[in-house]
């Protein structure tokens, strides 16, 4: 299927690398099945014969208390199924061209008792040493199994008779529900914070703080329970100890808990995750759709409960080929019935490129079907190509905590370099090829950023890829070299408005920042 183009939602979406801070391995695990939990009911109160207000009152703290006492059992059992794990590997740095090591820390959830670990993919993924410590404190080394533009990935350590938590059907999860988040946020192990489902099937792009490439996620599950750095891979679970979701990125200003996190649905990371285990790598096959969401109103104008809305399709693609149109509801792919655009898109994991694929739609409230032959899905650039570049380094940088670095002692946190300040933003000239990769109109011009530095003056700002600064202290900027050249002369503590401009969906957004170096 075509990706459908979508822009970052917001500059203030991180994801959850791991954590700076160095701990005990925060460990967690879940118990299968339904657990046995108080049933909580208002006390009943007769009008006519009143009850007395110490006996009100007590009854309302026994159900305080059962309430209290049925989180706290809940967090016993889930925690022996979480792991903690460590990761490190050795990196060039440009600067100097010696070796320096670099790691960090994230969670795991115990997938399957002969030692399948299910974490994110950003947590362990490019690491050449990868070490799960689990709840009893034993380590063991792993081998990591990497579905990359997913976000999942598998763990597998030589252990048996784990306690794997059990994945809740998250299509059944609802809004307002109780969540339970557990996991190791800033190295600190053995952590559980609870909050509710606030919302569902949040679709965003997210950028990878280490290596600046964006992810597009389509079923994302937003919770309120506190995550953090280093809650990325560690399991949401419902109030029966299931995994609902696996933790990934937070909304925040700040880079730490402001309320709104997203966790990858339980559904989307346990195909994912067998699928890995099975074949050891994520094949998609292409049919060429771009869906979307049926609303209320057109399920109703459509006759059909449920599906996914043919929104746009090439016609050298193999949907269209078939005869599938623009305006169809797709009900079936194969043998898969499809409720959603996200299951449309998973049932492509189902199917290798050359597979013949059954499509039955609705079409005028009749049911159609095609025979479409998959192909490989096309390779997109995840930045321009032959843009002309200026290096990050040659740009102020002022590195911070905020986005999530892999370190491996706090020792070696962010700090303020030695010499001059940096923005800590690779900027491009704006082109053909970058209006239309970011939706510049034609006629504006200026320095599109197309990656941002964890931690640094731009980041701190909310500056993202696909920016387009166009004044830097009062001077308007027209290319990349003009920036350079604007930002040469910042000295530390200089404050600079930094204006930039945001497009989306056809809109043009202007804002203006005041950096501080």
């Amino acid at each position: 299927m075509n990706p459908i183009q979508s822009f970052v939602k917001s500059p203030l979406v991180w994801i959850l690398g791991a954590g700076i801070l160095l701990g005990a391995g925060a460990t967690a695990t879940v118990v299968g099945g339904r657990s046995s939990h108080p049933t909580l009911s208002a006390p009943s109160v007769s009008i006519g014969d009143p009850k007395p207000i110490g006996q009100v009152k007590t009854e309302s703290m026994d159900m305080v208390k059962a309430l209290d006492e049925s989180f706290a059992n809940l967090a016993d059992a889930v925690k022996p199924s979480v792991v903690h794990i460590r990761v490190q590997s050795s990196s060039t740095r440009n600067q100097t061209g010696g070796f320096q090591i670099v790691g960090g820390e994230g969670s795991g959830v115990i997938f399957r008792p002969d030692g399948y670990i299910v974490t994110n993919d950003h947590v362990v993924g490019g690491f050449e040493k990868v070490t799960v410590i689990l709840y009893d404190g034993r380590e063991f080394p792993g081998k990591v199994i990497r579905a990359e533009d997913s976000d999942i990935a598998v763990v597998k350590i030589e252990a048996k008779d784990l306690p794997a938590l059990q994945f809740a059907n998250s299509n059944e999860v609802r809004s307002g529900e109780f969540a339970m988040a557990v996991g190791a946020p800033f190295g600190l192990d053995n952590t559980v914070t609870v909050g509710h489902i606030s919302a569902l099937q949040r679709t965003n792009q997210i950028p990878d703080p280490t290596t600046g490439k964006y992810r597009m996620y389509w079923d994302l599950i937003q919770t309120d329970a506190p995550i953090n750095m280093g809650n990325s891979g560690g399991p949401l679970v419902n109030i029966e100890g299931q995994v609902v979701g696996i933790n990934t990125a937070i909304f925040s200003p700040t880079g730490t808990s402001g309320g709104i996190g997203f966790a990858i649905s339980s559904n989307q990371a346990r195909l994912l995750a067998e699928t890995l285990i099975e074949k050891g790598k994520v094949t998609r096959g292409f049919l060429g759709i771009q869906p979307e969401n049926l609303k209320g109103y057109q399920k109703k104008d459509f006759g059909v409960n449920e599906g996914a809305l043919v929104v746009d399709l090439p016609n050298d693609g193999p949907a269209a080929m078939a005869g599938v149109k623009k305006g169809d509801v797709v009900v079936r792919i194969g043998s898969m019935p499809i409720t959603s655009q996200v299951d449309l898109r998973n049932s492509m994991i189902k199917y290798a490129p050359g597979s013949k694929i059954e499509i039955e739609v609705v079409r005028d409230k009749e049911h159609k079907t095609f025979t479409a032959t998959s192909k490989e899905p096309p390779v997109l650039p995840t930045q321009p190509q032959n843009l002309q570049r200026i290096n990050p380094n040659d740009l102020p940088d002022f590195p911070g905590f905020k986005d999530f670095p892999r370190i491996q002692d706090p020792s070696q946190a962010p700090v303020q370099q030695f010499g001059k300040p940096r923005l800590g933003a690779s900027v491009q000239d704006v082109n053909d090829a970058t209006r239309k990769t970011f939706g510049i109109p034609a006629g504006i011009d200026g320095a599109v950023v197309s990656v941002v530095s964890p931690g640094s003056v731009a980041d701190s700002l909310g500056i993202k890829p696909g920016d387009l600064i166009v004044e830097f202290g009062g001077r308007p900027v027209h290319s990349a070299s003009e920036l350079a050249v604007a930002v040469k002369d910042v000295q530390k503590g200089d404050i600079k408005k930094v204006k930039i401009k945001q497009f989306a969906n056809g809109a043009t957004v202007e804002r203006t920042f005041e950096a501080k170096f």
